[in-house]
């Protein structure tokens, strides 16, 4: 990680680093760079069953609001095991980045944050998941969280963002030979009755694309004159953060990014807002700031979750 101050008022203060390369895949380039489907969007607070796996608990919760898909936050509570993994250089060419060797936290855990995407992979349920803990060390810790991380003997609060009118499914990407999450458009009504919600647009970013301005560009699209980002989550290929008036350089190719929440605001044909990020290295390093717009290239894919709100 390279700091530098900068006087990040100035235009010209983002010309002072140059912005990653984007990766390059083993697959067909897919013309279209963004899936999104609209949706109108509640949030349903809950807390998560002690001593469960976080899959099994998540897809309960989820399948209680009629939904087969959310996109969820989660904060408080322990993890008695913690399975993950950071990015790693993939070495034999295949793929420009593969999975760490599984990691196993010092448990228990406590829970700081986490952004999980929820749907289904080959007909069952699949999460991806990125989060931040403090292990019983005292270390702040991030990662990719495997199926086998489990719920401890104090429960989790959840915020799922229910996605009544899309299907959340993982597949191999050809493009970049990994799997991601697209989403669709349900073709089944919502089972029981259906709250009113918020205008809201799920997105799948792919590879190349930068993070702010797909976003920015997703609210004028969908015409959202105020928008909340929330529960979001993905690779980036490495970042460029702004924490006052310093710049971080976060090393690469890839970095995992925990969440991602801001707000954007239209002007006529002009998106303005700023988007907060924490994400985790190659090296296992933690970080959050600002994302530099322009200068965040998403590495594999992002699930971007936008509500229309002010």
């Amino acid at each position: 990680m390279l700091r530098q101050p900068f006087d990040l008022t100035s235009e010209a203060a983002a010309e002072l680093v140059e912005p990653p390369q984007p990766l390059v895949h083993p697959g067909p380039r897919n013309t279209r760079r963004r899936t999104s489907v609209a949706t109108d969007s509640s949030s349903v607070h809950t807390t998560l069953t002690t001593g469960m796996r976080l899959l099994d608990s998540l897809g309960r919760a989820v399948d209680d609001t009629g939904c087969t898909s959310a996109q969820v936050e989660l904060m408080g509570g322990t993890l008695s095991r913690v399975s993950y993994c950071v990015p790693a250089i993939c070495t034999d060419g295949s793929v420009p980045l593969t999975y760490s060797a599984t990691r196993e936290a010092e448990t228990p855990a406590q829970l700081l944050t986490a952004s999980v995407t929820l749907g289904h992979r080959d007909g069952e349920r699949f999460m991806h998941c990125h989060a931040a803990w403090i292990d019983t060390r005292g270390n702040v810790s991030a990662g990719h969280l495997w199926p086998e991380t489990l719920i401890g003997d104090v429960p989790v609060y959840a915020v799922i963002h229910t996605l009544p009118d899309v299907d959340l499914i993982s597949s191999t990407d050809p493009e970049t030979a990994m799997p991601t999450f697209v989403p669709a458009a349900r073709t089944l009504a919502v089972d029981g009755p259906r709250s009113s919600g918020s205008r809201a647009v799920m997105s799948r970013v792919g590879p190349g694309e930068d993070l702010t301005r797909a976003a920015m560009e997703i609210c004028r699209e969908y015409g959202f004159a105020h928008a909340i980002v929330r529960a979001s989550l993905g690779s980036l290929v490495g970042a460029r953060l702004r924490q006052g008036n310093d710049l971080q350089a976060v090393d690469g190719p890839g970095t995992e990014v925990v969440s991602v929440v801001g707000r954007l605001h239209a002007r006529g044909d002009t998106v303005d807002g700023e988007l907060a990020t924490i994400l985790v290295d190659r090296h296992g390093q933690v970080h959050a700031g600002q994302l530099m717009r322009g200068h965040n290239i998403v590495a594999i894919t992002f699930e971007l979750f936008i509500t229309e709100g002010s």
